[in-house]
């Protein structure tokens, strides 16, 4: 009789986790319906709506946890994009209005040959920004697709730096501006880097302090070194960026209001692409500024990495 019991209550039991479980299923189920009737539905404009359960399922919570993290991965791109293009699209939309305003003007009042020849001056420096633009945005999207791999060999910083002085003092002598490299280390500093990238590098950094120096200002460039790191700081006497600007100097095109100011002749691109071959020497790069008294670009390099590790595949655009 006991052995009668005992069976009836088991098979009752297994009759109340089969319901229960039956419930559960079917809840996923519905859930699971739902899902696939939501991927079949999006679109690009619809990332922004993650898929959302109406019932927990726990069989199914890792998949949706995953899908919610593939979807905001998917809007954050998709919004980088979108700004890139637009503006992208900008950048080179404004030289191609001034160079129609200007051959306009110049088929409609043009009267002589220095007319003319103004109007072909002026659209040459326009197609050579354009040129500049393009350049530099192959440069990333060829950082970011991972086609533009590293040439690493074993280089010095200190003649590295020296030359780049030296072409630096050149140009800043039509703006009666001082430049001073400064090697506050008692040795030749060496290191693993990229040498093409690494004078781009510079040279971004070193272009920006001559074009928002004023004259008669200061550039200097400093070499430092611990056990591990050299340190380059290019500091100058320029106009400085205000303190709501320095968190986004680094991002694609973006310029403050006072840089906006054609006349300095930048593509909006230079410091993202500094960014990123900062990054992909594993190292690492910070400003400080201050307005009307000028800034400090600090970069930090290993002097030694691993040459086979991948290096990290920064985005210079922030979504």
């Amino acid at each position: 009789m006991s052995s009668l019991v005992l069976g009836l209550v088991l098979i009752l039991a297994l009759l109340l986790l089969a319901f229960a479980l039956a419930g559960k299923i079917s809840a996923c189920k519905a859930s699971l319906d739902k899902f696939i009737i939501h991927c079949d539905n999006t679109e690009i404009d619809s990332l922004i709506h993650p898929f959302e359960p109406e019932h927990q399922c726990h069989l199914l919570a890792a998949v949706f946890t995953a899908h919610a993290a593939m979807f905001k991965r998917l809007q954050n791109s998709t919004s980088r994009i979108r700004q890139f293009s637009g503006d992208a699209s900008h950048e080179l939309r404004t030289p191609l209005t001034i160079m129609r305003g200007e051959t306009e003007v110049a088929l409609r009042w043009g009267k002589t040959a220095e007319d003319y020849r103004s109007t072909l001056i002026s659209n040459m420096e326009e197609i050579e920004r354009m040129g500049r633009i393009i350049e530099d945005l192959l440069t990333l999207a060829k950082s970011e697709s991972g086609k533009l791999p590293l040439s690493i060999s074993h280089l010095s910083l200190s003649d590295l730096l020296q030359e780049m002085y030296v072409q630096a003092r050149k140009l800043a002598a039509d703006k009666n501006i001082e430049v001073h490299l400064q090697h506050k280390v008692d040795k030749e500093i060496w290191l693993n880097g990229d040498d093409l990238r690494l004078r781009q590098l510079f040279w971004n950094l070193l272009s920006n302090a001559l074009r928002y120096t004023p004259e008669h200002g200061t550039i200097c460039i400093k070499l430092e070194c611990t056990a591990t790191s050299a340190i380059v700081s290019i500091q100058d006497t320029g106009i400085g960026i205000e303190p709501e600007h320095i968190e986004h100097i680094f991002e694609r095109f973006y310029r403050t209001d006072v840089a906006r100011n054609r006349t300095h002749g930048g593509t909006g691109l230079g410091l993202a692409i500094a960014k990123w071959i900062v990054e992909s020497h594993h190292g690492s790069i910070h400003v400080e500024s201050a307005v009307d008294v000028g800034s400090t670009f600090e970069v930090t390099l290993p002097l030694d990495w691993d040459n086979g590790a991948a290096p990290p595949a920064p985005l210079p655009l922030k979504p």
